[in-house]
């Protein structure tokens, strides 16, 4: 049993060793491929500003939709009644 406990230690600090070794040979990105992350980062920056955007001016139409509909209810109220008292007043 303690065997078996010292092997798995050594186990994980081998693997744990192996990794902080070679986990730090990466390549470093080029100049090339860091301003192409800038121009990424740039157009998804421009993008999320341009959907808030959109997204205002939606909202603001939607008002406008809802005024506009609330004047249309209005107008057809009004046109109902002017008939039904034409109507009433033919009799």
């Amino acid at each position: 049993m303690m065997r078996f406990n010292k092997i798995s230690r050594y186990a994980v600090l081998g693997s744990f060793a192996s990794l902080c070794l070679f986990g730090g040979c990466t390549k470093k990105p080029s100049q090339e491929e860091l301003a192409r992350l800038e121009e990424a980062r740039a157009a998804a920056e421009s993008a999320e500003k341009k959907l808030a955007e959109l997204r205002r001016e939606r909202m603001a139409l939607e008002d406008q939709l809802s005024q506009k509909q609330a004047e249309l209810q209005r107008h057809e109220e009004e046109r109902d009644d002017l008939q039904q008292k034409m109507n009433n007043h033919e009799m």
